[in-house]
């Protein structure tokens, strides 16, 4: 078991995985939606709620066995269509509007989907009552928030929580972490894009000393499934020990597998972005559960210490960045 600034790195091996559940996933025609589909696809009944109708399209010649229901969670009646046509017994909530600097410029769009959609998820839920498990997918920049989808996600989190304490046979549980590596609209797809095209003679990089968590798909994936199976975990903010980068790190490794001549370009931090990234926050330290390869985040003080979980404190020695960008997939 590797070890990072004293943490124990996940490496997950065989996890027990739901079977012959109904799945309803709001948001599942995007990147992590269409690996929860592949992993859950073929031992249980899938249902995506989702507004592209093109997504639903390819997501069907994929999985022709899929349930595609063409909606969005703004809509509580195209929610509780879904609920009803289905039956699932489990929901994981991946729907978000989570572009940050699109959020910044439109931000009730943000709160209407991400904290109004939310409610009517779980408003419709409330009135389905057959529901097993509640999954909600939030992110790391619901800790101490700064831009507006930080902002939305942290309401979006306590409106779980709160849920949470009203129920007795829904277990609801919550996921944060950070960059998902090759996610839509993340930072490697981006760099990507320019390489690829070449027309840029560097890379732009908003702030050469800015830091991320960073984790796949499939470990995105198994932290739902671990939060899921967790005996503890109602009503809790699982957060994974992951590992953080040097986003220069990323940029130059990248660089060099595509073999130009391309220098970085510090350009600024855009509004709403933070220079380093938390999980979790000092005050939530205090009700927060360290396990091997997790946090539990609660609502009740269990110690009076103060630590933060950060991308600045728990970063990546920069000679590793090509092994595991090359380990997660993102380079051959």
């Amino acid at each position: 078991m590797g070890k990072l600034c004293g943490y124990q790195i996940m490496y997950f091996g065989k996890m027990k995985l739901m079977k012959n559940k109904k799945i309803l996933i709001p948001g599942g025609t995007g990147a992590l939606g269409k690996t929860l589909i592949k992993r859950y696809y073929d031992d249980n009944e899938i249902i995506v709620l989702s507004r592209d109708e093109h997504k639903h399209y390819h997501l069907l010649k994929d999985y022709p066995n899929l349930k595609s229901v063409v909606g969005d969670i703004r809509d509580k009646a195209a929610v509780m269509n879904a609920l009803l046509r289905f039956n699932p017994n489990v929901v994981i909530n991946a729907a978000a509007l989570k572009h940050v600097p699109m959020c910044e410029a439109n931000p009730y769009e943000s709160v209407k989907t991400n904290i109004v959609g939310h409610q009517n998820v779980i408003e419709c839920i409330t009135l389905y009552d057959k529901l097993e498990t509640l999954v909600f997918v939030s992110t790391d920049k619901a800790c101490k928030p700064i831009n507006v989808y930080g902002m939305c996600k942290a309401i979006s989190e306590q409106l779980y929580v709160g849920y949470s304490k009203e129920q007795t046979t829904t277990k609801v549980v919550m996921v944060r972490y950070g960059n998902v590596l090759e996610s839509t609209g993340s930072v490697i797809p981006f760099f990507k894009s320019i390489l690829e095209k070449g027309t840029l003679d560097h890379l732009p990089i908003t702030d050469f000393g800015m830091t991320r968590f960073l984790l796949t798909l499939d470990q995105a994936t198994d932290l739902i499934q671990w939060a899921y199976d967790h005996d503890d975990s109602h009503g809790k903010i699982a957060v994974p020990k992951v590992k953080s980068l040097k986003v220069t790190d990323i940029a130059n490794v990248l660089i060099a597998r595509y073999g130009l001549d391309v220098k970085l370009k510090e350009i600024g931090i855009r509004d709403g972005e933070k220079l380093h990234e938390e999980m979790v926050s000092h005050e939530e330290w205090m009700r927060c559960e360290e396990l091997e390869n997790h946090f539990l985040i609660g609502q009740t003080n269990i110690k009076k210490e103060q630590k933060s979980f950060n991308s600045l404190d728990y970063l990546m020695d920069s000679s590793d960045a090509y092994k595991f960008l090359k380990d997660s997939g993102v380079i051959k």
